[in-house]
């Protein structure tokens, strides 16, 4: 398994400049850089190994691959294919992750609570 990297703001411009990758603002595209902020968001969730977490927009994968380490099952969509591919590398390795390459908006009125 690979280790998660720390995803400051220069890690990612130096990441999306290697591979060429532009963040695209009609997608909403943000990328959480706060490592404070990333673990109040998993205190507070209190995930257990019986979760399951849904992600919407996985991003680089930096927050699925540390959903991976406290529940028991993370699926995780992302609309963008070049952070989908950016986000199986970081949970390459994670057998309780589930990388979906999907809209989740697109047949929204069709999801079942």
């Amino acid at each position: 398994m690979k280790p998660i990297p720390r995803q400051t703001l220069s890690y990612l411009r130096n990441l999306f400049a290697e591979r060429n990758i532009r963040p695209k603002n009609k997608l909403g595209q943000n990328f959480l850089i706060d490592l404070n902020l990333l673990d109040l968001l998993l205190r507070t969730a209190e995930l257990t190994r019986e979760d399951l977490a849904l992600e919407v927009g996985s991003g680089t994968g930096s927050l699925t691959a540390r959903l991976a380490e406290e529940a028991g099952a993370v699926v995780s969509l992302e609309i963008d294919s070049d952070f989908f591919a950016l986000a199986g590398e970081a949970v390459a390795g994670r057998d309780n992750v589930r990388l979906l390459h999907a809209d989740i908006l697109k047949n929204k009125n069709e999801l079942n609570p």
